[in-house]
């Protein structure tokens, strides 16, 4: 807004012909210089001046301000922080009524609309100090620190509204002139992965570095692989996770499980999102972001949350896109949903002493080098290839298949070779889960097969022969369990059976790893049935 010039420096210190005064580095620079042991009386004191300055500038960015830099700085929760809120707003009335009386116009300047995603958008870099698009147009590579989009300006969000270490664009442009070709970029990532962490086989690697490259032409991806680091505490998952994600596609590394600020990140910023949890399931069904994290690993899943109650029906619901890489690392076992839309590397113990400390800036030339990649490849339609594997497994992998046949080809056959021992390790899970134990037992029950037809209730007691009152499971699970397998049903006198079908008990013991057995019912006591 236009605020009279003398009333500017009278009331809120501001230059001799009116304008807002500071930038955003100087009042960053201005905070950060504040020594955060002083007294809250002072420190009220110092702030004071920064406060009303803030108050004619944008309001995100004013409220950023204070919500980021202040906080962050003195070590505020929110409650704490919030009287610096009240204040920023009490200045903010008294900017419009200082303008009011002296007849100027109250309404603000038309603002424009930040932005972080774009058709044409290569990404977010920085560029003289401040966030800037680095956009592919007809071919070529420019750097705009502002867009018209249907006809409104857009700029980027604000440095502060950006968590992580944007890349350089001059750097990007420089790596795009100079030819930097793909299979270096594969080797060197090789090369980085391997001197931060160490995984089960050496076919890992390029299971982490075809991710990397992944998370950088997600247009042409229908699945993200999430990628779950698993083990007990010390084994390298946290440090494994943040060298992914600091090479990442807009890498955020998180310990919280906030929904509404996750919601955010995965729609506005399309960010690729490393959770660093101890417990996660456990945490996001406290937190209910459970759909979140379920629903990222595919493209089109939309989440669905009330933000606008009073509005009435058809207008409250606000539905949110959050498909993206992921990267999990967790001491407990994750749901059994989410195991299906996951790749699990079990992280070994190691004795090697890794010399370098895992910091986004160790890793931002790679990740410069991998804009300029995205740069290269953007609009151009990834290798046709088939699934390598059956089922939802095969999905999940094939647009890291397909980045490998696109950058290093010669890399392929140790790429097959992980699947398909990640296809053997998926069978084995199966073959423990209870649909297998029901299957197991059905198989060898075949002989009270009567008119086509067997029991439930015979099912039933055969699985829980030998096991405690306690730990019996009813008749009503294992029929649930039945039908989720695709059993059909039918009644043998009084009681509920299912359909004997070959050939779907067939297809069902190929996909649960179960061995063709005539042995009896009681072959459950060899298998243990652990539920």
């Amino acid at each position: 807004m236009k605020v009279p010039a003398h009333i500017a420096r009278a009331e809120f210190g501001m230059d001799h012909e009116g304008k807002e005064i500071g930038s955003e580095n100087s009042f960053e620079a201005k905070i950060l210089a504040i020594d955060p042991s002083i007294s809250p009386v002072k420190r009220a004191s110092i702030l004071k001046p920064i406060l009303q300055a803030l108050a004619y500038l944008d309001v995100s960015y004013g409220d950023a301000i204070v919500n980021h830099t202040i906080k962050e700085h003195f070590g505020y929760t929110d409650k704490g922080v919030k009287p610096y809120l009240v204040d920023l707003n009490l200045y903010r009335k008294a900017v419009q009524r200082a303008a009011r009386e002296q007849g100027g116009d109250t309404k603000p300047d038309s603002k424009p609309t930040y932005v972080a995603r774009f058709a044409g958008l290569v990404d977010l870099v920085e560029h003289e100090g401040k966030p800037a698009f680095l956009i592919k147009d007809d071919g070529q590579l420019k750097v705009e620190t502002q867009v018209e989009l249907d006809g409104k300006t857009c700029v980027p969000p604000l440095a502060i509204q950006i968590p992580w270490l944007l890349p350089r664009g001059d750097e990007v442009l420089r790596y795009s002139g100079q030819g930097d070709s793909d299979r270096a970029l594969y080797d060197d990532l090789l090369k980085y992965h391997r001197e931060i962490s160490e995984l089960p086989s050496e076919a890992f690697f390029d299971l982490i570095v075809a991710w990397d490259f992944h998370t950088y032409l997600l247009e042409f991806a229908q699945y993200s692989p999430i990628i779950c680091l698993f083990a007990v505490p010390e084994r390298g998952k946290s440090r494994t996770g943040k060298g992914m994600i600091h090479v990442a596609y807009r890498g955020l590394h998180v310990e919280s499980l906030r929904d509404a600020y996750l919601v955010r990140v995965a729609h506005d910023l399309n960010a690729t999102i490393f959770f660093d949890v101890k417990d996660i399931w456990r945490k996001a069904e406290k937190n209910g972001s459970e759909d979140v994290i379920l629903h990222r690993f595919e493209k089109g899943a939309l989440v669905p949350r009330v933000l606008y109650p009073d509005r009435g029906a058809h207008q409250d619901i606000v539905y949110y896109s959050i498909f993206g890489p992921t990267i999990i690392s967790t001491n407990e076992g994750v749901h059994r949903i989410l195991e299906t839309r996951a790749i699990q590397i079990n992280m070994p113990e190691t004795r090697i002493r890794f010399e370098n400390d895992v910091t986004p800036e160790l890793a931002l030339p790679l990740k410069e080098r991998l804009v300029a990649f995205r740069a290269r490849h953007l609009g151009n339609p990834l290798p046709d290839i088939s699934d390598p594997a059956f089922g939802r497994l095969g999905s999940i992998l094939k647009p890291l298949q397909q980045i490998i046949l696109l950058v290093r080809p010669e890399r392929e056959a140790a790429f097959l070779g992980l699947v398909t021992e990640l296809e053997q390790q998926r069978l084995n899970e199966k073959a423990e889960s209870l649909e297998a134990y029901i299957l197991l037992t059905i198989v060898g029950l075949e002989q009270k097969v009567e008119n086509g037809m067997l029991p439930i209730k015979d099912i039933t007691d055969a699985l829980n022969e030998n096991r405690s009152e306690r730990n019996k499971i009813t008749y009503q699970r294992i029929g649930r369990r039945l039908t989720a397998m695709a059993f059909k049903k039918g009644r043998l006198g009084n009681n509920m059976a299912v359909l004997w079908n070959e050939e779907h008990i067939e297809r069902l013991r190929y996909s649960y790893g179960v061995r063709k057995t005539h042995e009896t019912h009681k072959t459950h006591e060899t298998y243990p049935i652990p539920f």
